[in-house]
């Protein structure tokens, strides 16, 4: 009976060894549970921060792109405001000589009128367009008065000569029309 009595002491201790194990084991599996959440979440946040930070640098490319297109935007119609104000003189020249032409039929007057025209469709292919003036209202944002005259016929503020024509690419003026202007006399 004693060894009866041994054996299931034995047994016992084995049990509470056991038991004492599965807590030992179930404590570890929770730490361990414990620790991989907070490494879960510790990586969340580190792949939070480098969302955070390539949706910056990704917008900042961006803004770096539209920034230097409208740069390049404004030089090249700054380069061409540059070219068309000098070729406004060139066109200035054929207009003269074709108003002080004598003779309309003679080959070398057509075949200058012809250069013109062709010089003036080049022009208004790259957006270069001539400024209305005769007949219309002074305005200072695209007229120079240059002379004034009395004309109750016409109106007030209307532009009845025009000196020199003036010329807009696309949007902006690269030249005013100098005009004379009709005032009214309120004597």
């Amino acid at each position: 009976m004693n060894k009866l009595a041994e054996e299931t002491k034995v047994e016992k201790e084995v049990t509470e060894e056991v038991e004492e194990n599965k807590e030992a084991e179930a404590e570890v599996v929770e730490e361990e549970k414990v620790d991989q959440e907070d490494q879960i979440k510790i990586l969340q946040g580190e792949v939070d921060k480098w969302k955070n930070d390539y949706y910056k640098v990704f917008a900042d490319m961006e803004n770096i792109k539209r920034r230097m297109q409208n740069e390049h935007a404004n030089n090249l119609k700054f380069m061409m405001q540059g070219f068309i104000e000098q070729m406004l003189p060139i066109v200035d020249n054929f207009e003269r000589g074709l108003d002080v032409a004598e003779d309309k039929e003679d080959p070398f007057v057509q075949g200058m009128e012809k250069i013109y025209k062709q010089f003036l469709t080049a022009l208004d292919g790259m957006g270069v367009k001539a400024i209305e003036a005769v007949g219309n209202e002074f305005n200072p944002d695209f007229h120079n008065a240059v002379m004034h005259v009395e004309d109750e016929t016409v109106g007030e503020n209307i532009v009845v000569e025009e000196f020199q024509k003036g010329y807009m690419y696309k949007d902006s003026v690269v030249r005013h029309s100098m005009v004379k202007v009709a005032t009214v006399s309120y004597t």
